[in-house]
């Protein structure tokens, strides 16, 4: 590939201008970036190899990543991971989490979480989890929130699929990372789902409000069926 020749990544959906420059990735920096920075930094001098490399900042003051090579989905509907698949990513968010447990980064929280882990982003090279990307999120944080939410992208947790193989895969990605208690999963994947709701309704977003409304009523109808089979 050409040094210089910029092409757009799909992750720019989310993040407008994220471009493919030789090996590495360029992205405008958000308001979350020194903290992002320095999380980068610290996951490279501890040795977790599942995130990009943070190289500086370039002359158009974007963010100079390393570019991982690898498959990232972000279609959630049409994604149906394998189970190698889940159990590596339970395992690899485990590691992330034991890296930054009781760091400076997680501040008086528990970890340091990256608060937006799912298929769209993480790079996989076959059924193996190469890095995780996307951390505008990333902030002092719980096991329990970011571990759920990703089990929830992960799982594809509502409509859509048999309840049954839904609580199959909560429980496989749990016993991938070591979190032995699956219901408490289930109940923060619902508690979220409504934080979300309330969040859209006080910033009048009515479709955002309507559409997480749809999944609450899923969870009210269902959780307890995944909670039996998880």
């Amino acid at each position: 590939m050409k040094e210089g020749r910029e092409i757009p990544l799909a992750g720019g959906q989310q993040t407008p201008g994220v471009v493919r420059i030789g090996d590495t990735v360029r992205r405008p920096m958000g308001p979350n970036a020194p903290f992002v920075h320095e999380l980068l930094r610290y996951l490279e001098e501890v040795g977790f190899d599942g995130a990009p490399r943070l190289f500086g900042i370039d002359e158009r003051g974007r963010e100079v990543l390393s570019f991982v090579e690898g498959e990232v989905h972000h279609d959630h509907d049409e994604y149906r991971p394998s189970e190698a698949r889940l159990t590596r990513v339970g395992a690899l968010i485990r590691r992330f989490h034991e890296a930054t447990a009781g760091s400076a980064l997680a501040a008086d929280a528990e970890i340091g979480a990256h608060n937006e882990l799912g298929p769209h982003n993480t790079v996989f090279s076959g059924d193996e989890p190469v890095a995780f990307i996307d951390w505008d999120d990333a902030a002092p944080g719980t096991r329990l929130f970011d571990l759920a939410n990703a089990v929830w992208s992960f799982a594809n947790v509502g409509e859509g699929s048999p309840v049954g193989e839904q609580a199959r895969l909560i429980r496989l990605m749990c016993e991938a990372y070591g979190w032995d208690d699956p219901h408490a999963i289930i109940d923060e994947i619902h508690a979220d789902l409504r934080r979300a709701r309330a969040n859209h309704e006080r910033a009048g977003r009515p479709k955002a409000r309507d559409i997480f409304q749809e999944m609450i009523a899923w969870m009210d109808a269902h959780a307890n069926e995944l909670k039996n089979r998880a």
